[in-house]
């Protein structure tokens, strides 16, 4: 029997599912993914990379893209989603009971564990420090072992250490070359608190001069501006050293709209009113604050955003969400739109796949770097997509490596980065159009909290521990500052 849809951004909850049927259920042994490959098709005398669904060929009635569940895409493109499956289903499982020491389960119904080789690599802060591998033991099926690895000597007192586990094969099979992974694993070795938010800043070599222009409030200082609308309470200009980071004065707001074929939802316009708008400046700081009441269709939810500036140009944001008795939107989120020349992207949080609260099991910590154009997914029905959870920090920067950090504070944050809002992504239906609505700048959205993917094209809502609950208020902070090129 079918039991999760794989229908466009999907494959919420597999891990709690797999979880059930192997250590819960005396009765379940297991179950069908609803499919493997998107049905999409060409039409003819069209591009071979273009794919249509029902009524794309003036068929009535259709079932739209209820052909597209696919995890690889109608060409056998390798997806998240299937990374996701082969993440879940490995048979062997690694944990480390004590530092130093890794177990493995040997899951399989028939294979020894001599079969493959464990490769290791520890990293600080993203960067590998040591790596190695070792044949393992011929572990019986069912059975278990215990592998020492000498990578403890290089852990220190400070930075974040991850543990990167990978179990391959040590000779080439009739389906695989010797060296294809057949488990995977990262384990926290020693974590690091992020910086807290409010925090006592360094103090600014300049003071900042502020003052009110039309419907602006500026703060100046040497190579620095940064301006607010004072009528909507958004920020309007980010520049450093004469360069905008903001585009078309479209700075950090509200951003609750997401659409995915688990969760489909028509763009509902926000009603978004500004209670208060407040500044106070002295010295080389300044600190501005902006609540809200925002209705959307039957959804309330009131918000704060608090700037602290520095005349260094550091800009620290701290949000709070409150929900209403009421709310179901699917994310609270601040949302920006960054210069055109900002299309280099690098980040230390999950990766380097596309990934979400319950969809991320194979999506480990480190390191990564990508364009903003490469973080799009060929979805064959346009939707929301792109991203990233569990993040640090974030730079977005031009081809000579000027532009933003973004630094999480207190706790990660999730973000995507595209070249389309959310609703333009629902409002093109077809993937292969994304081309022809290509904005030049960048879309920034740094989420606060999102729901779960779920299975609900064709089955449950997202697990309790991912929805957004009502009545409750979400909070969380970060760090914009100039990012600048790497020194030679």
């Amino acid at each position: 029997c079918e039991y999760a849809h794989a229908m466009g951004n999907a494959i919420g909850n597999l891990e709690e599912y797999w979880d059930y049927i192997e250590n819960r259920s005396e009765r379940m042994i297991g179950g069908c993914i609803w499919d493997w490959v998107d049905q999409g098709i060409n039409r003819p005398g069209e591009a071979a990379d273009r794919y249509f669904f029902g009524g794309s060929f003036g068929d009535v009635p259709n079932d739209r893209d209820f052909c597209c569940n696919g995890i690889v895409t109608p060409d056998r493109r390798v997806t998240a989603k299937l990374h996701e499956v082969k993440k879940v289903y490995q048979y062997i499982t690694l944990t480390s009971p004590a530092e130093g020491h890794v177990e493995l389960h040997n899951r399989y119904a028939f294979l020894p564990l001599d079969r493959f080789a464990l490769r290791y690599t520890l990293r600080r802060d993203g960067e590998a420090v040591a790596s190695g591998e070792t044949p393992l033991p011929a572990t019986a099926p069912g059975a278990r072992c215990t592998v020492d690895l000498p990578y403890m000597k290089e852990v220190g007192p400070e930075g974040e250490y991850f543990l990167d586990l990978e179990v391959v094969l040590r000779r080439p099979t009739r389906w695989a070359d010797a060296g294809h992974t057949v488990a995977t694993e990262q384990i926290a070795v020693r974590t690091a608190p992020l910086p807290a938010a409010g925090e006592p800043a360094p103090d600014a070599a300049e003071p900042f001069r502020a003052f009110t222009e039309g419907h602006d409030l500026r703060f100046i200082a040497p190579g620095v501006e940064i301006a607010f609308d004072r009528p909507s309470g958004r920020m309007t200009t980010l520049r450093y050293g004469g360069h905008n980071m903001l585009h078309r004065r479209q700075g950090p707001a509200l951003s609750c709209y997401r659409s995915i074929s688990n969760d489909p939802r028509e763009w509902v316009e926000p009603q978004i009113e500004l209670q208060s708008f407040d500044w106070e400046a002295e010295a080389g700081r300044a600190r501005v604050t902006a609540a809200y009441r925002a209705t959307i269709g039957d959804d309330t939810l009131r918000y704060r955003i608090d700037y602290t500036l520095l005349s260094s140009g550091r800009v620290e944001v701290e949000a709070a969400f409150t929900t209403g008795a009421a709310f179901g939107q699917p994310r609270l989120a601040l949302g920006m739109l960054l210069s055109p020349e900002l299309e280099r992207i690098a980040w230390y949080g999950r990766g380097p796949i596309e990934n979400y609260r319950d969809r991320r099991n194979a999506a480990y910590v480190g390191r990564y770097e990508s364009t903003v154009d490469a973080m799009a997914e060929p979805y064959v029905r346009a939707q929301t997509m792109g991203g990233r959870t569990d993040v640090r920090y974030l730079t977005l920067t031009d081809e000579a490596g000027r532009g933003l950090r973004i630094t999480a504070l207190e706790r990660p944050f999730d973000f995507s980065a595209t070249h389309y809002t959310d609703r333009e992504l629902w409002e093109v239906k077809y993937g292969h159009d994304l081309r022809d609505i290509r904005r030049a700048e960048t879309v920034l959205t740094l989420d606060c909290i999102q729901r779960g993917l779920g299975n609900a094209s064709c089955g449950p809502q997202p697990r309790p521990q991912y929805e957004i609950r009502p009545d409750t208020t979400y909070r969380y902070a970060f760090r914009i500052e100039a990012e600048q090129p790497a020194a030679r």
